[in-house]
């Protein structure tokens, strides 16, 4: 039931992981200054040792799909939160470019295969499709939460006139993901045991299912429009074309997060009345929407007017954020198997993995040469095109695959459901 409480397990899960997210959070926006101005590395440097750990985390997402439908999500989970706090110990004593790369290498070979990892293990621990997609959402809104938490926390801490304010960081970040680690020892193995005579899986099996590659495609975009773009484009547009101030740029941030804390729960409820498809198809419009309303912070009006398009768009963004958190996972998972739903999973990753790659270049570069309205007008273009895919998955989707709970009896089942549904009732 939609209102029951959550499996103890399921419970544990979601708490050991907002942990480590509050220390991924103590870090997760000083790296490059702790790097940079406590550690006296060379921007464009530093710029070098991110990207080297973006490229590691891009060839780790394929591997991590392989070994997630043959280890188990408990497993690779655990591996990754040891590799994860392996890494900050690493980089607390980092001091130039030799002794951070290793660690931003291991850094970024266990970040990006995260999320998939996490998403796959959700999925084991709730397998109704209801149950599912809360969870989805509970989950998003507490990493987001939790990585506000630790942003602020790490705030009031670091120090670039003292290295060891970062050490204290990434140490404490080690010791989330250590927590985490050992949480993980509590749950389930996470992993069904193949069949004897079943047939090697790979992940031309996952591009072999038609509404799942739409999916998988829908994803791809989506990566390119939300948050990869967000991230990077959030800072560049409006100090350079809005002209607000570095603290307006943090507190849209807060608007951003405090409106998944505050909307998620009640937008569930929502989206599980509709269509998985339909979803897909408003949270493009929303971010579309949120995007346009970006790009008139650059027009020639007063300062209040420009903040309250930037907060405006913040807060439009996170609305359409909350709208995609139950609708993409759920989907992905809902389309596969358990033999399968590793490689699925990371295929997902793969389009985020991407886009944070791709996404900062275009975004600093279009906007660095006075393009930045070609930016925006790009955005909402591929958020129109997340529509557009939005609207096919319906006729490649079964009812049951399409809807969170039982369709809606005013729409006639096709026959082939119907019989279905005649031989399950048989069987009670």
């Amino acid at each position: 039931m939609p209102g029951s409480a959550l499996p103890r397990v399921t419970r544990l899960f979601l708490a050991g992981n907002a942990v480590a997210m509050t220390g991924n959070g103590l870090v997760i926006a000083f790296t490059l200054i702790y790097l940079h101005q406590a550690r006296g590395i060379a921007l464009p440097v530093v710029g070098l040792l991110l990207a080297a750990g973006a490229a590691a985390g891009l060839l780790a997402v394929t591997v991590s799909g392989v070994l997630l439908d043959r280890l188990g999500a408990r497993r690779v989970l655990t591996g990754i939160f040891l590799g994860q706090a392996t890494a900050q110990v690493l980089l607390a004593w980092a001091h130039n470019a030799a002794t951070a790369l290793p660690a931003l290498l291991l850094y970024g070979a266990t970040w990006a295969p995260m999320f998939p990892a996490i998403a796959t293990a959700i999925a084991g621990l709730t397998p109704d499709p209801a149950a599912q997609q809360r969870v989805f959402a509970i989950n998003f809104t507490a990493q987001n939460a939790a990585i506000g938490i630790g942003t602020v926390l790490g705030a009031t801490v670091a120090n670039v006139h003292h290295p060891g304010s970062f050490q204290a960081l990434f140490l404490a970040n080690a010791v989330s993901c250590l927590i985490f680690a050992v949480v993980l020892t509590f749950l389930p193995a996470l992993r069904t045991a193949p069949a004897r005579k079943e047939p090697r899986a790979g992940y031309r099996d996952v591009l072999a299912r038609p509404g799942l590659r739409l999916v998988l495609v829908a994803s791809l975009i989506v990566a390119f429009t939300a948050y990869p773009a967000f991230d990077s484009g959030l800072p560049a547009y409006a100090s350079v074309e809005a002209h607000v101030s570095a603290r307006v740029v943090a507190l849209s941030l807060t608007v951003n997060t405090a409106l998944i804390v505050l909307a998620q729960l009640f937008v569930l409820r929502r989206v599980r009345r509709a269509r998985r498809s339909s979803a897909l198809a408003i949270s493009g419009l929303i971010l579309a929407t949120s995007w346009a309303m970006f790009g008139l912070a650059a027009l020639p009006v007063a300062a209040t007017g420009r903040i309250a398009f930037v907060f405006g768009f913040t807060a439009l963004f996170g609305l359409g954020e909350t709208v995609l958190a139950p609708t993409v996972s759920p989907l992905v998972n809902r389309l596969t198997d358990d033999r399968l739903r590793g490689r699925a999973n990371s295929l997902a990753a793969l389009s985020q993995s991407l886009a944070f790659m791709i996404c900062p270049a275009l975004a600093t570069g279009l906007i660095a040469v006075g393009a930045g309205a070609v930016w925006i007008g790009l955005l909402c273009v591929g958020c129109l095109a997340t529509v557009a895919v939005g609207a096919r998955p319906r006729r490649a989707l079964t009812s049951d695959q399409d809807h969170v709970t039982e369709a809606p009896a005013t729409r006639p089942e096709p026959v082939a459901g119907r019989r279905r549904a005649a031989r399950s009732g048989t069987r009670g």
